[in-house]
């Protein structure tokens, strides 16, 4: 078992104890007793006092001990869960999830962390009839997302209808860190449920291979422990393919047989850096493979990948009447209003200055508003009045990870257009920057794939801005260097 394989067994333990998720720093506790390492040193990696951190690892033996029916402590952890690991590893458990909009049974095996509940104590095997005929369900990594913002024109009605109706089988979301991307997708979930035998939300934080990936992937679709789906021809039967190709031939056999959600998040993990837009990193190219054939090949399942920028090949197959969308956020528009609410900001009659400052985004204006009530009382128009944008140390390290992801030619463009007051066409953002027409036109086209600039249009042609608080921190890159 490793590292990544005991918190998810870890996380599903607690769940159903306590219907909450390990958070960061008890996951923080787990790993480090797993690796060895000691409190003091556990305690600096996750910034607080070694005190603190042994108050969360005796909450946490203590949660665990219940769960496992025997002491769990520092010492032992690794014995106590491998040992548990062992004597579930050939049972089956089902979970009985209640969710807002009805019950939902979950199979899953034992050796593997329960799935995602909504507050409902483990049940008794259901029948095979009442098993089939309920929604199997893995949402262990989708977000937990309380307050949901819609976009101007619904999106989500145009999702539902796109994928219940008319047979999408490719949805790729984009957006920069906080629009919304992962909410969008989760709450889209109650709506189309009762469409799809499964549901399966996985992310690719932790950059995994695509054989990874697939075998968790036809693990759960099959609901088999190890995975022993239907193999392709030639297959060693009782075997798990190791050849990719085969892996991927069982996969679309599964959508074909099954009609199955999956949905893949942060897919920007699998692509490069340093390069222009939906580049995959060294080794992760078979990702494209596994979206082209689910986005050509016909079936009645659907892939939801959520992404900073959407991946290249995705761009050549995709089109308004075809099984592949993609849809691109920005920002909230009025809807930004009940943020700035909640967070009990004032001078309600600047609230639109500051939504289009920080371009809508759900996230920056809740980080801003922090600021505002921390900095002003929650006076807006008093921090409106200070210039240029104040970024804070929220902020920033965001749009560095944004940033550090362009290619030397696109940040060479969005410098220039940061230093340009007025919006400019692409004929005046050409004649400024050095390099090949050919070369800016694809930095261009790879900046608004990443929702860096904006398009607009003007009265004889099309000109392009950046957000306001992006181009103060593109300014501040240039004093710095």
């Amino acid at each position: 078992m490793d590292v990544q394989e005991l918190l998810r067994l870890a996380d599903g333990l607690v769940f159903t104890k306590t219907g909450k998720h390990l958070d960061d720093r008890q996951q923080a506790v787990v790993r480090g007793t797993w690796q060895g390492k000691r409190y003091s040193e556990i305690s600096q990696e996750v910034h607080c006092t070694e005190r603190h951190v042994r108050n969360i690892a005796s909450k946490l033996w203590q949660t665990l001990s219940e769960i496992l029916d025997e002491d769990v402590m520092k010492s032992n952890l690794r014995s106590t869960i491998e040992r548990y690991e062992i004597s579930q590893s050939s049972n089956f458990v089902n979970f009985n999830l209640v969710q807002n909009k009805g019950s939902i049974n979950v199979c899953t095996e034992a050796s593997q962390p329960p799935k995602t509940s909504q507050n409902s104590p483990p049940t008794q095997t259901s029948t095979k009839d009442d098993t089939e005929q309920k929604l199997r369900l893995d949402l262990r990594d989708a977000p937990d997302v309380k307050t949901f913002y819609n976009y101007p024109n619904s999106p989500l009605t145009a999702l539902e209808n796109s994928i219940a109706r008319q047979n999408c089988r490719l949805l790729t979301i984009t957006g920069m860190a906080g629009t919304g991307k992962s909410s969008i997708a989760r709450h889209l979930m109650p709506q189309i449920q009762t469409q799809f035998d499964r549901i399966i939300w996985l992310s690719l934080r932790t950059s995994p291979p695509l054989e990874t990936t697939l075998k968790n992937i036809i693990q759960f679709l099959s609901n088999q422990h190890p995975p022993n789906p239907p193999l392709p021809r030639g297959g060693e039967e009782g075997v798990f393919p190791a050849n990719t190709d085969a892996q991927l031939s069982i996969l679309i056999e599964t959508l074909r047989e099954n009609r199955c959600l999956i949905i893949l998040d942060d897919v920007q993990q699998i692509l490069s850096s340093g390069q222009l837009a939906g580049n995959y990193k060294p080794g992760y190219e078979n990702y494209g493979t596994l979206f082209k054939l689910i986005g050509e090949i016909p079936h009645n399942s659907c892939l939801i990948l959520n992404s900073w920028e959407p991946p290249s090949d995705i761009i050549t197959f995709t089109d308004d009447n075809s099984a592949v969308r993609l849809l691109q956020l920005t920002g909230l528009g009025e809807t930004a209003k009940e943020i700035l609410r909640e967070k009990g900001l004032l001078d309600e009659e600047t609230w639109p200055e500051l939504t289009n400052l920080y371009q809508g985004n759900p996230l920056w204006l809740k980080l801003v508003a922090q600021t505002i009530n921390n900095l002003f009382s929650g006076r807006v128009s008093q921090y409106l009045s200070y210039q240029p944008v104040f970024l804070g140390d929220e902020l920033t390290p965001i749009f560095q990870q944004h940033y550090q992801r362009l290619s030397e030619i696109e940040k060479q463009a969005i410098s220039q257009l940061s230093n340009e007051i007025e919006p400019v066409s692409f004929t005046q953002w050409m004649a400024k920057c050095q390099g090949s027409e050919g070369e800016l036109c694809k930095a261009i086209q790879s900046l608004a794939r990443r929702g860096m600039i904006e398009k607009l249009s003007g009265e004889t042609e099309t000109v392009f801005t950046i957000p306001p608080v992006l181009k103060q921190y593109v300014k501040m890159v240039q004093e710095e260097s």
